[in-house]
């Protein structure tokens, strides 16, 4: 599975943001002891993203890209991070680009306010999503769905990684939202193979998963 790029830009991103992600050691491959999701769904791959927070140099660079992805797609008017790994994201997003911000919950809080965005949303405001990472897209979708209800204008959503499953396309298009990651699977597999961490063997079973990851494990005989 080949992602197609932009621009040659857009690709030297893609790769170096793999190659950071992989020396920080956010990515594990596990494909002989894949790991469970709270959904159930066994993984042969993990990402981390939330070790970024510890490592100045790496997420100094990350949130550039981010921000000059922002600039291209547009500025908008408020950041809007998903809780919980996508709101220290967004904050230095925000603060790089002098913006308001929020943050949005996957529900409402049961006591208090009870409120699932924190901050302020204006409507017809022009909100950006903020996320690390992305695998199905049900939590964005939620995310968008609250700031939608607000009166919030939503266009498009970053993020540092996708796991590039099709049902994510699908309720991105559901949701008329363009998403915009910096990398994926494909390109961290590509760098992973080609630095000796993966064998091409191991990448197939990585690539057969993002076919079908809730049948995978049954497949593999895991289950």
């Amino acid at each position: 599975m080949k992602k197609v790029y932009k621009s040659a830009s857009d690709y030297k991103v893609a790769k170096e943001v793999a190659e950071i992600l992989l020396d920080i050691g956010s990515v594990i491959f596990r494909p002989q002891q894949p790991f469970k999701f709270d959904s159930g769904i066994l993984s042969p791959v993990y990402v981390d993203n939330r070790l970024l927070i510890s490592m100045p140099r790496e997420r100094e660079l990350i949130i550039k890209y981010l921000v000059d992805t922002i600039r291209k797609i547009g500025v908008p008017d408020v950041v809007a991070g998903v809780a919980t790994a996508g709101i220290t994201h967004a904050a230095w997003i925000a603060q790089k680009l002098n913006l308001p911000m929020v943050y949005v919950r996957a529900k409402p809080k049961d006591h208090g306010r009870q409120n699932q965005v924190e901050g302020q949303v204006k409507r017809g405001q022009k909100v950006l999503v903020v996320e690390d990472m992305v695998s199905t897209a049900g939590s964005s979708t939620r995310v968008i769905e609250a700031l939608r209800k607000l009166g919030a204008r939503i266009n498009d959503e970053v993020a540092i990684y996708t796991h590039n499953f099709t049902v994510a396309d699908r309720n991105f298009q559901k949701a008329k939202v363009k998403f915009h990651p910096l990398t994926n699977l494909n390109e961290v597999i590509q760098v992973a193979v080609s630095q000796g961490f993966l064998k091409p063997e191991q990448a197939k079973i990585i690539f057969d998963w993002t076919k079908d990851p809730k049948n995978w494990a049954n497949r593999q005989g895991f289950e």
